[in-house]
């Protein structure tokens, strides 16, 4: 009873990882080109740095936003990009959005690829989270 008792308080007292959701998640076709755009809502229920993404089909992921400077829309890589605890990070077109950059795979005979999104929490706890992404 003991033993039992003693899993319950370590398994309650350990920090349990952050519930991401990813909502419509979706990678621009190339069609031949190597680079491309992704999209998709995430939310969570902490605050999250995005550390890192990777997929087997690219060598270079960013999170990238668009802001105007002058009469011209320009597209800036975002550093650290942070979800807000349970404000969704909108990638869209014509805003945030993932640019997927030097592809080794033309995407027109594939349905959906796998990403893995890192975050870091507030405690400094490293989170991985595999995804797919419905190619269009």
């Amino acid at each position: 009873m003991k033993k039992l008792i003693s899993i319950i308080l370590l398994l309650m007292s350990s920090p349990l990882l952050a519930d991401i959701i990813f909502k419509d998640p979706i990678i621009k076709n190339n069609f031949g080109k190597k680079i491309t755009a992704g999209f998709a809502t995430i939310s969570s229920d902490e605050d999250l740095e995005i550390v890192s993404i990777s997929s087997k089909i690219s060598k270079r992921i960013e999170v990238h936003t668009m802001l105007m400077e002058g009469d011209v829309m320009k597209m800036r890589k975002i550093d650290s990009p942070v979800i807000i605890k349970n404000k969704p990070f909108v990638l869209k077109k014509s805003g945030d959005h993932l640019m997927i950059y030097e592809l080794t795979e033309n995407l027109d005979d594939l349905k959906n690829v796998a990403f893995t999104f890192t975050f870091k929490n507030k405690s400094g706890e490293i989170i991985n989270k595999d995804i797919d992404f419905l190619v269009q």
